[in-house]
């Protein structure tokens, strides 16, 4: 007789790139998975297609900032909290896993209470407002690079690197380059990029993931392919790209970096993003340029494009910074909970 698959949570939403780490584990470690999410978030599509089941739940955000919005939004987090008691004391998951997002303070505040395990993932090498909630709570705290051990307690921190879920194959293809400004897209990203787009298009196909809310076709330019949104695609869009251009979020650099490809990084100005960014530019692992900054921009093109020698050795620098192994990392420290 098999043994009865173990019951996992997973909950993260609001952008995709609190799903993707999870995601990854999903495909090698067989088990009983659910997703609690955001209802109108990019991954309701995404878990739906992976046929995962999926529930939306409440959930409110907490601003560093003074907002009349953090009154209504801690009623919304309270709310969740029972709400998460009641689903939580129903599902009786046998773990749950979370890497960030604020849909999921609640879930691990009401886990502690019924005292489900957790483990709660740090991507961003700056550490979000909703993991600095989280972590007192976690069982344990996975970790993608050593450096951020320190901004938690070491006995229960562990370094694994970043769970991913692509692997490198062969596609045969013209010179291209990948543009994402994230799971939702971004309106001032795509404005800034596309500036650029008769330079990228000259000589290369250009694939760029607008986000659904801000997809436009009338930029009517050869060798431009505009999307509002990929999933499967986006691992072939990715395989295939020479260069790949995009937000400084943790999930998309790893997933750069295991295809080893070159990675200009445009972080969203004033965000946890420019400390990643400064961070893979200082190790001459990915070029980073500011939104806005048009000049610096130009300048770095026509280096990247015209020289495939750089291109491959910025990959190669990408690729050697992470941890390997990271989906086994990330498996071996739910065993050892679980056991």
């Amino acid at each position: 007789m098999s043994a009865k698959l173990k019951k996992i949570l997973l909950v993260g939403g609001g952008t995709l790139g609190s799903v993707m780490p999870l995601l990854a584990v999903t495909k090698k470690y067989p088990a009983d998975y659910s997703f609690w999410g955001t209802p109108n978030g990019p991954e309701v599509l995404l878990i739906k297609e992976k046929n995962i089941k999926f529930r939306s739940i409440l959930s409110g955000k907490l601003r560093r900032y003074w907002d009349l919005e953090n009154f209504k939004d801690l009623f919304k987090i309270k709310l969740a909290f029972w709400q998460s008691l009641y689903l939580l004391s129903r599902l009786k998951p046998d773990i749950i896993l979370t890497a960030g997002s604020f849909v999921a303070v609640p879930v691990v505040y009401a886990a502690k209470f019924l005292r489900i395990p957790t483990i709660v993932h740090q991507q961003d090498l700056s550490i979000g407002l909703a993991n600095k909630l989280m972590a007192p709570m976690a069982t344990k705290i996975t970790v993608t690079f050593p450096e951020q051990v320190k901004f938690f307690k070491a006995k229960k921190t562990i370094v694994t690197g970043n769970p991913v879920r692509l692997k490198y194959k062969h596609l045969e293809h013209q010179p291209s380059i990948l543009i994402t400004g994230g799971g939702l897209g971004a309106r001032a990203f795509n404005a800034f990029v596309q500036e650029f787009l008769p330079i990228l298009t000259q000589n290369f196909q250009v694939h760029h993931i607008l986000g659904k809310n801000n997809f436009d076709q009338s930029l009517n330019l050869p060798n431009y392919h505009p999307y509002d949104f990929v999933t499967v695609k986006m691992i072939d869009l990715l395989n295939q790209a020479d260069l790949v251009i995009s937000r400084a979020g943790m999930s998309m650099i790893t997933e750069t970096a295991v295809l080893k490809k070159a990675l200009i990084l445009i972080p969203i100005p004033a965000s946890h993003q420019e400390k990643n960014a400064e961070f893979f530019a200082r190790h001459n692992a990915a070029i980073y340029v500011r939104q806005g900054s048009n000049k610096i921009m130009a300048r770095y093109l026509e280096k990247i494009l015209n020289k495939k020698d750089l291109r491959l050795k910025l990959g190669e620098n990408l690729y050697n910074l992470f941890p390997k192994n990271s989906v086994d990392n990330y498996i071996k420290v739910i065993e050892d909970i679980l056991s």
